[in-house]
């Protein structure tokens, strides 16, 4: 079962919305017929056309207003690895936060220790002005 959510599975949804726009108006589409169709962003829809570009699944005909969409090589879309790209975006979440906890308790220990610090400091400095003022 694919998974829609990962880079995959949304790579066939847009393979699969270029064949159906171009058989339904007989022209290749834009970005911006493939998005109410997928129902994704025209951000979202750009990304995703430009890395399937890269990988030379599909190709882009750019003009000054609009850039239409063909399908270079549907085979290569077996090459892009089926992982689940939300889990390994999931993991790098959990390790930033991991790294903001222990920043977080670093930052805590640095306070303790100044404060600590002042502390001893304050106290130091009571000592030697009661030494000094201290009535004979």
């Amino acid at each position: 079962m694919i998974n829609y959510k990962s880079f995959y599975g949304k790579s066939h949804l847009i393979v699969a919305a270029i064949r159906l726009l171009e058989f339904k108006e007989c022209s290749p589409p834009t970005i911006e017929n493939l998005c109410p169709l997928l129902s994704i962003s025209l951000e979202e829809a750009n990304r995703l056309c430009r890395k399937l570009r890269d990988l030379q699944i599909i190709d882009m005909v750019e003009t000054l207003d609009e850039a239409r969409i063909y399908i270079s090589d549907h085979r290569k879309l077996e090459d892009i690895p089926a992982e689940d790209d939300v889990s390994s975006l999931e993991s790098e979440l959990m390790k930033f936060k991991k790294s903001r906890e222990e920043q977080k308790k670093k930052i805590e220990t640095i306070q303790a220790e100044h404060a600590e610090k002042k502390k001893k400091l304050h106290e130091e400095l009571e000592k030697k002005l009661k030494k000094e003022f201290k009535p004979d």
